[in-house]
């Protein structure tokens, strides 16, 4: 699904003593099967931005198109229940969203509503546990009797269920150990990679954008401050540091070694794995040359 933001403007409780302008002439594109962060510190307008996408906010004053949907200052609250169909949202603590009798019921809530075959969801319902990290015995248990990490996974489940052409993950490893955080990016990864969904994480962890995201937006009140691939992002450590952002540790890691080698990494976002193959390319080519140049 193809999201394009034109001059999109947010304002809270106008024309009052309390008037807050959250967003200000953003304009900003996600290409269908991207995977975007969205990063900058609390207040930046992150979370706003994405309520426009789903409909729980509409625009003071700009528009968005969502997969064909216009959505504009004029457009009436009825009109966003067909978008909310198309868009998912795992917002911070989906966990608390959690209130059926059990782990199924839950799930299929979501998917209920919106009118897809109970038969058909019900036949899908292991290979979804399996896909965020459970099984099917947790399908009759009390969704409140599990642990904090196993309602997560089933609130997400229950998102995922919907099969959302946009999914938009707003903090969604917020309060997880460390473990628990590399399980989520995981899940959400592969996700994206088979599904082919278009993802945008709002995030202010450096860390998660860089070891997910193929685009980034930083943005400060209310405006987009910085857009480009990773890599040109945090060339601008300078300006990160500014905006109380700083480039992640392994990105930090993998500037120092192309400082002190000379070798030139494809991206930022290599796995250890990925990073020392790269390297060993790198020196066998050395090799190549000396000798060629001998």
């Amino acid at each position: 699904m193809n999201v394009t933001i034109q001059q999109l403007s947010h304002v809270f409780m106008p024309n009052t003593p309390f008037e807050t302008k959250a967003l200000q002439e953003v304009t900003l594109a996600f290409p269908e099967g991207s995977f975007s962060a969205v990063i900058g510190r609390t207040g930046s307008g992150k979370s706003t931005l994405v309520q426009h996408m789903n409909g729980l906010l509409k625009p003071s004053a700009g528009k968005l198109e969502i997969g064909g949907q216009v959505i504009h200052p004029k457009t009436k609250r009825k009109t966003l229940n067909t978008l909310r169909r198309k868009v998912g949202m795992v917002f911070q603590y989906p966990e608390h969203q959690l209130f059926e009798e059990t782990v199924e019921k839950d799930i299929l809530f979501g998917p209920k509503n919106i009118g897809l075959s109970m038969e058909k969801m019900k036949k899908k319902l292991p290979q979804l546990l399996e896909q965020v990290g459970l099984d099917e015995s947790f399908l009759p248990r009390s969704p409140f009797d599990l642990s904090g990490g196993q309602m997560r996974r089933t609130a997400i489940a229950g998102v995922l269920a919907m099969e959302p052409e946009l999914l938009i993950l707003d903090e969604p490893t917020a309060g997880l150990d460390p473990q628990g955080q590399e399980d989520m990016m995981t899940l959400f990864q592969e996700w994206h990679h088979v599904h082919g969904t278009t993802v945008i994480l709002i995030t202010h962890q450096m860390e998660e954008a860089a070891r997910l995201a193929e685009h980034v937006i930083v943005m400060e009140e209310g405006q987009v401050s910085m857009e480009g691939r990773p890599q040109e992002i945090y060339e601008r450590e300078s300006e990160l540091k500014a905006l109380d952002l700083d480039i992640p540790e392994r990105v930090r890691v993998l500037k120092q070694i192309e400082e002190e080698t000379g070798c030139s990494f494809s991206s930022y976002s290599l796995s250890p794995e990925e990073a020392v193959k790269e390297i060993r390319q790198f020196r066998t080519l050395q090799r190549t040359r000396r000798k060629v140049d001998v």
